[in-house]
Formats: C-alpha cells, structure tokens, sequence
C-alpha cells in the first residue's frame, strides 16, 4: 500500500482489465481490483464467480452484479462516508464511468493517476520473463511453418488467417494485435493491417505478429520479398538491418532510451533516408503490446534489467515500399538477450 501513500490518495480502483489481471492472477473480461487498505478487493459478476475463487490472489472476492462500480460501496471503506482520495486510472477511465463511481461514492474526491500499475510491471520477475519468451517462442515457430507456404497469388488476409491459426495451434491464447501482412506499395504503410490485396512477383511483403501466452505478449516483424530482390530492395533492406543489429547490440542497463533509439535513427540518417523513419524505435512489452519503456527521440525512459522492450526500425517510401525489422529483447544485468530467433537476413522467397 506504499504505492497509495506514495501518490498521495486512500485507496486506487483499478478497471483496465490487463492491469486487473496483472493484480489479481484474474483472466476473464469484467473486474475492477479496489486496493482499500487496509484489505484489497477483487468484483465481478456472476459469470466468473467460480472462475474468480480459483484464479484470484491476495484479494477479497466480492461478486457482485454487472454493473461493478454500483456495488463498492459493499466495500467497507467505500461505506462509511468518510472524505477520501480515490485515484482512478486517467488513460482508461471514460467520463461515463467516472460519473457512476461518483453516484457509487458521493463522499469520494476522484484523483487522475497514470502509470502505477504500469511502474509496477514493467520490471519483469523469472515468470514473467518465461511467459514472455514462450510467446516469443510461439510467433517464432509460426513464422517458421508459414514462410514456405508465402507466394504470388494469396491474398494478404490469407497470410495473416494462417500465421494466427499456427500461433492459436501451439498454445497462444489470442494473437496479441490484428496481423499485419502489408505487401508491394502498401509495405510503405507501417501499420498496413492484412487485406485482399493479392501478392505478387518482386513484393516486398512486411509481417507484423505476435500473441499473447498466459497474458503475455510477443511482437515480432519480418519482411520478405516475393522472387529474386532489385539492388534497391538489398540496399533498403541492408540499411534496416543494420540499425536494427546495431540496436539490438547498444542495448544495456542505464541506457537512455532515447539514446538507444538515436543509434538506429544515427544509421538511417546518415544513408539519407531519416525522413521515411517516422516512429520510435520500439516500446515495452508484457501484459500489455504497447508499454513502458518508450523507445523514441523524446521519451525520459532509461533501460533497466528485466525490461522487455522491441527494436524495430524501418524505412517506408511512399509509392514504393518498405521495410521493418522488429525483435523483442530482454534487458538484463550486464546487456541484453535477443529472445526472437526468426531469421534476419533477407529471405527471397
């Protein structure tokens, strides 16, 4: 409860459900976990009653009815009507949602917080880590049964079907992001979720994947190209490359992270094209795809050991095409561990 005091606030509600999942051990899809010192408590409805005796941990179930935020004042220190500080979860509170807290709690002052949970998670402890790497484990191996069947002639969506359905086959739970199979001009659209574009001779094709294991998740980013690849596909694809090994090698403990992202960015600048690296060079991840640490030019972050962050530059010229290469890697004491082992070097298909 150190966490409360810390913050200044009596007692936090915590309603975005990876970060209720991350408290409580709870996997299905309505809980709010109340920490009230001095007890914490954990609410849902009907449906999960069962589900939450056997997964919660170290709260005090309440079940209650579908509408959870209607009920804490079951909650002992919700009940008294004493004046206190409430602090809500400001990036994932709607204002409809504060207005029911404040008819459940009309004695309560409601305070904004941003990143609590998320300072708590994002130093990953041994299970963490091992969940994380058998996500990592799983997108790898998808990749390795799909690259054979990739050819002119399939439409994108089928590619992206297919790669969820081997991840699905060996043990994810849920891919953890639409897929993205971007081929031809539509590689130069770094978020090019997978559409009826048919693929065809000489594309490159960028695949952007991962899924979730035990609530865990792995992102990891290929790109190919469909036949034998032009000079400027190679030289595109070998300046990627490089900032990405070179990366993926500065990345050590104390490291700014806008530092590491300027060792990618240094090398894509100084081959003239910085102006087609739109984005940071990669983010955390864990419970949730896009965490903390921020990899990028403005962000405050520095690496610390048992971090689990992406390194995934790219290049993407309009009307022309594009090129990402993405791996997750582990933060450790003395440097780091790249945990996606899918081939990096060119791959003509």
């Amino acid at each position: 409860m150190g966490l409360l005091k810390k913050n200044n606030i009596d007692a936090l509600l915590v309603t975005e459900i990876n970060h209720v999942r991350y408290l409580s051990g709870f996997t299905g899809t309505n809980g709010i976990v109340a920490l009230a010192p001095p007890k914490s408590y954990f609410l849902t409805d009907f449906r999960y009653a069962v589900q939450a005796q056997k997964e919660v941990k170290e709260c005090q179930v309440i079940v209650a009815g579908r509408q959870l935020v209607r009920e804490l004042s079951r909650i002992p220190a919700f009940s008294d009507s004493k004046k206190m500080r409430v602090g809500v979860e400001a990036d994932f509170v709607s204002l409809s949602l504060l207005d029911k807290l404040r008819e459940s709690i009309p004695f309560a002052t409601f305070t904004p917080t941003t990143q609590l949970i998320e300072s708590l998670s994002i130093l990953k402890d041994s299970d963490e880590i091992s969940r994380l790497k058998k996500a990592v484990k799983i997108a790898d191996k998808a990749f390795s049964e799909v690259i054979d069947i990739i050819k002119p002639g399939l439409k994108e969506r089928d590619i992206a079907l297919e790669i969820e359905y081997k991840m699905k086959s060996l043990g994810a739970e849920n891919p953890s992001f639409d897929t993205i199979v971007a081929s031809g001009l539509r590689s130069s659209m770094p978020h090019g979720r997978a559409s009826d574009k048919v693929l065809r001779k000489g594309d490159f094709v960028t695949l952007d994947f991962g899924c979730f294991y035990r609530g865990y998740a792995s992102d990891i980013t290929r790109t190919v190209v469909l036949g034998k690849a032009t000079e400027k596909q190679k030289k595109i694809y070998g300046i990627v490359l490089m900032a990405q090994r070179a990366a993926c090698r500065a990345v050590k403990p104390g490291l700014a992270c806008s530092r590491l992202d300027g060792v990618a960015r240094d090398i894509i600048m100084k081959a003239g094209y910085g102006d087609y690296f739109g984005h940071g060079l990669g983010h955390g991840l864990g419970m949730l795809i896009h965490d903390r640490p921020v990899l990028s030019q403005e962000s405050n972050d520095v690496l610390e050991p048992g971090m689990v962050v992406t390194i995934e530059p790219g290049i993407y010229i309009p009307n022309w095409g594009g090129v990402r290469i993405e791996d997750d890697v582990l933060v450790s004491a003395t440097g780091a561990e790249v945990l996606s082992k899918s081939p990096r070097d060119l791959m003509e298909l």
